[in-house]
């Protein structure tokens, strides 16, 4: 049995992958990481594979365990190419692991298709692969809890409280007016990449997989106006290539 683990800036998942099945994703605290939460879950794992876009002290203490119980462990980084896929990026290791693994994961779900990834977590990120494998690049905005937060924390009188999003118009005061701007934000985005790929890389809007992921992702979809997927577990699933 295998443990994977993806260290986010805001969440802790982990699943356990063994005879070519993954398991339900779980969620851990970062405080609860220590040796006796491994010891009584995961004493007979035969390997560890972590990705990690948080500081590397957690990281660190799962190597640490792991090396004290002679399992092997696997912090996992962004490379030129694997598995058929390729990363445009100069300096592979400067992509981040969590995007890397999103495209791994897609090509493994949709093989030879185009693929428009919109993870969308802390940070929502864009990354768009090929039908060959090759990413062609991306973009990164602040996820929707920043652009919210960044407008209420730098101003003096926009007073705004979070609150769910079912649909988008245009508000008749500032808290609505806030929430649905940093959701219509993230949708104007996915447009405009795809857009970018239709006027740049001539791939018709139709050819495109478009794949929902991320804590934001069910709601996101929801409002997006367009065919897609959710895939919630992506990154577990390009986890699985290096298995």
């Amino acid at each position: 049995m295998k443990l994977l683990i993806d260290i986010g800036n805001t969440r802790n998942k982990y699943a356990t992958y063994e005879n070519e099945v993954l398991s339900a994703l779980q969620f851990i605290n970062e405080e609860d990481f220590d040796e006796q939460w491994f010891v009584k879950n995961f004493a007979e794992i035969q390997q560890c594979l972590v990705a990690n876009v948080n500081h590397g002290e957690i990281s660190d203490s799962i190597m640490q365990w792991c090396q004290n119980s002679n399992i092997d462990c696997v912090l996992l980084e962004s490379e030129n190419e694997k598995s058929g896929v390729s990363c445009v990026y100069e300096q592979p290791k400067t992509f981040g692991i969590d995007r890397w693994l999103t495209l791994l994961g897609a090509n493994k779900l949709f093989p030879q298709q185009n693929c428009l990834i919109v993870d969308t977590g802390t940070a929502t990120t864009i990354d768009m692969l090929s039908a060959n494998g090759a990413h062609q690049g991306g973009w990164i905005l602040p996820g929707i809890d920043l652009l919210f937060s960044s407008l209420t924390t730098n101003t003096t009188k926009v007073f705004a409280t979070p609150s769910k999003v079912n649909s988008l118009s245009f508000a008749n005061n500032t808290s609505d007016a806030v929430n649905q701007a940093s959701w219509a934000a993230t949708l104007g985005l996915i447009n405009s990449a795809l857009e970018t790929l239709e006027r740049d890389l001539l791939i018709e809007r139709q050819s495109i997989k478009i794949i929902f992921t991320g804590g934001n992702a069910i709601q996101l979809q929801q409002l997006f106006n367009g065919q897609s997927t959710l895939i919630e577990n992506l990154i577990f699933v390009g986890m699985q290539r290096y298995c």
